[in-house]
């Protein structure tokens, strides 16, 4: 993405202590990072976290996808350009580029937000909120050519009448907890990726991630997971309560990695 007015830059350097087997970052800090993109270009935008909370607002992530050919290695710097794509009906639109110090590509990203009540989480409609700034910034160019997509959720039952048992329990401890009380989503990718593991997919040869969110975990909550799929690529899927919908994964694989 070419330098223009609207695309805002974050400087990232992968820390060892975000980095795994191999030396590569997690996904799901590089996920973080995105977001914290995504909120540096909501600032410039003036629709900061900041100025949202004064009004008792919050930004919500609906859907991610993010592809790459390779995720950044320890020690190096890279750098993650983003922009706003638009508004459709309540949705906001935010996709992204991830650079390495060369400038080369090795990374893209898009995803689709919403404004909503601090409280209630209910949608906020901006241009019913006079105190709001109109926001003109939107770019026409998407990375993949398309809006973030909406991946099918299976009911729990339709989930155990192929696999009778979670691959993984995964519990809402202090440490998964962000600001909010509430397990931050980039940990579900986290998540994702320990329930692959344990299933014994090589999650090196994962090369795309498209994550939709539905529910929250709240300190406590234990979150079960499942596991479709083959080496073409798997689906995985949190439920909570039994039969509560938290999110689904689909993993794209590339075996020449």
């Amino acid at each position: 993405m070419e330098d223009r007015e609207g695309v805002v830059s974050l400087n990232v350097a992968a820390k060892a202590t975000e980095c795994g087997i191999g030396d590569k970052m997690f996904a799901s800090v590089l996920i973080g990072d995105l977001q914290e993109a995504a909120e540096k270009g909501s600032h410039k935008n003036g629709y900061g976290t900041d100025f949202l909370r004064e009004h008792n607002i919050c930004w919500i992530i609906l859907r991610m996808r993010l592809r790459f050919t390779r995720l950044p290695s320890w020690h190096e710097d890279i750098t993650i350009k983003t922009w706003f794509t638009g508004l459709e009906k309540i949705s906001y639109g935010r996709d992204f580029e991830i650079l390495d110090s060369n400038g080369d590509q090795i990374g893209i990203a898009t995803s689709t937000w919403i404004l909503a009540d601090w409280n209630t989480h209910r949608p906020v409609i901006a241009r019913k909120r006079p105190e709001l700034p109109e926001d003109r910034s939107a770019i026409d160019f998407k990375i993949f050519k398309e809006n973030c997509p909406k991946l099918d959720f299976p009911d729990r039952d339709a989930i155990s009448s192929m696999t009778d048992k979670p691959v993984i329990l995964k519990y809402a401890d202090f440490s998964e907890l962000d600001r909010n009380r509430h397990v931050n989503n980039s940990r579900y990718t986290a998540w994702v990726y320990d329930a692959l593991f344990k299933a014994g997919v090589d999650v090196s040869k994962v090369n795309e991630i498209t994550i939709n969110y539905n529910n929250e975990v709240k300190a406590g909550e234990k979150v079960e997971l499942f596991i479709t799929g083959n080496n073409e690529g798997y689906c995985v899927y949190g439920y909570k309560n039994t039969d509560v919908k938290v999110f689904a994964a689909a993993l794209g694989m590339d075996h020449s990695l």
